[in-house]
């Protein structure tokens, strides 16, 4: 099998990178501790404050670089005990087209969108590799867009109905005017 590209006929998405890792953890302080004190992180936003089990850690002005989240039970007992480690990788895209794109494309490869987010600075789609691993798509809003009339990071994680995103970006999508979009991009939609 050869692993050589030919980078001649890849179709490179301009401005899309890795955007952010999300982590479960089982002790929420220790790990913030680690992050911030030992690899100069800071934290841009504490959900603790407000009743989230997730702290967002950052380099410089972004919302988050990594995602700190534990879970627990109403007694108070982590959920997941015993595990830890990634929840999801992001990939964030340059803008809200390009990430129409690439969902159209995952749907058009029947692969299947867990969920889909509005968090207010982002809006984001969630799936998984063929082999489990948490992927975050998502793309950033404009900066005016990420905190609330307070200055504090605006977090929300409101579901969006894919079947009309991507029928009201359609045009983006074909880069043409387009016929209704077909139903064997929205199959794999659960």
């Amino acid at each position: 099998m050869n692993f050589m590209i030919d980078f001649e006929k890849l179709e490179a998405l301009p401005g899309a990178r890795l955007g952010h890792v999300n982590l479960w953890v089982t002790d929420l302080n220790r790990a913030t501790d680690f992050y911030c004190k030992i690899l100069g992180l800071t934290v841009s936003c504490y959900g603790p404050d407000f009743g989230l089990p997730t702290v967002f850690l950052a380099f410089g002005d972004y919302h988050h670089h990594i995602a700190l989240n534990w879970f627990y039970s109403d007694s108070g007992d982590a959920k997941r005990s015993g595990h830890r480690g990634l929840n999801h990788f992001a990939i964030v895209y340059p803008d809200e087209c390009s990430l129409a794109k690439t969902v159209s494309r995952v749907l058009h490869h029947g692969i299947s969108i867990d969920d889909a987010r509005d968090h207010g600075a982002s809006l984001s789609a969630y799936l998984r590799d063929l082999d489990g691993n948490g992927i975050e798509l998502y793309y950033d809003r404009p900066r005016v867009h990420w905190f609330d009339s307070t200055g504090h990071l605006a977090i929300k994680a409101e579901p969006f109905d894919v079947r009309q995103w991507l029928e009201d970006t359609r045009d983006c999508i074909l880069e043409e005017p387009a016929q209704p979009m077909s139903d064997q991009y929205l199959v794999a939609i659960r």
